[in-house]
C-alpha cells in the first residue's frame, strides 16, 4: 500500500468534488481554496504515474457545476501514454458513466476528435483496449456509446469513431 497515492487521491477525490455556490455550508474562502488545491493538485501529475493515478483523475470527476476545473482535468488524461490513457479509460468510464454522464461524453467526444498525433495513440488503444475488457465493462460502455452517438456526445461525424475495429472476444 502506497500511503503517499492513497493520501494524494483521497485529497483529489474531496477537492474534486467542487463545492456549489449555492453551497452555503462551505466559507467562501473554503470552496476557493480547495477548488485551488484541486487544480495544483492536478498541476502535480506528470503521466507518467501510472493507471492508478489515471483512474483516480477520472474518479475526481463528481460535481455538477466544475467552474471550468474539469477543463484542466481532461487535459491532465492526455499527458499519460496512450496505453496507460486507454486502459485507464476503459477502468474508470463505467463509474464515471453512472456518476457523470456528460464529464463521460465530453471524454469519449474529445477521443471521437483525434486525428493525429498522441490523442490518436488514445483513441486507437481505447479500441484496443474496450475489445478486450470484460463484457460487463465493454457492455457499460458501448452501451452509452451507441445512445450518444443518436443526439449526444458522438452524433455526427464522431458516429462509429470510437467503436472496437477488431471483433469483441466471446
Amino acid at each position: 500500500m502506497n500511503l503517499k497515492f492513497d493520501h494524494w487521491r483521497e485529497e483529489l477525490i474531496f477537492t474534486g468534488n467542487i463545492v456549489q455556490d449555492d453551497d452555503e455550508s462551505v466559507p467562501q474562502d473554503e470552496k476557493e481554496r480547495r477548488f485551488n488545491r484541486y487544480v495544483e493538485l492536478l498541476g502535480s501529475v506528470t503521466g507518467a504515474e501510472g493507471l492508478e493515478t489515471l483512474v483516480a483523475v477520472v474518479d475526481s470527476l463528481q460535481a455538477e457545476q466544475d467552474y471550468g476545473a474539469y477543463q484542466r482535468t481532461y487535459n491532465t488524461l492526455w499527458c499519460f501514454p496512450p496505453n496507460v490513457a486507454a486502459e485507464g479509460l476503459v477502468t474508470a468510464l463505467p463509474g464515471l458513466i453512472q456518476r457523470r454522464h456528460d464529464c463521460a461524453g465530453n471524454i469519449l467526444a474529445a477521443l471521437g476528435n483525434a486525428t493525429s498525433g498522441s490523442s490518436y495513440g488514445v483513441l486507437l488503444a481505447f479500441r484496443q483496449a474496450l475489445a478486450s475488457t470484460s463484457q460487463q465493462a465493454r457492455t457499460a460502455i458501448m452501451d452509452f456509446i451507441t445512445r450518444e452517438e443518436h443526439d449526444g456526445w458522438l452524433d455526427g461525424r464522431r458516429k462509429g469513431v470510437i467503436r472496437p475495429a477488431a471483433p469483441q472476444p466471446t
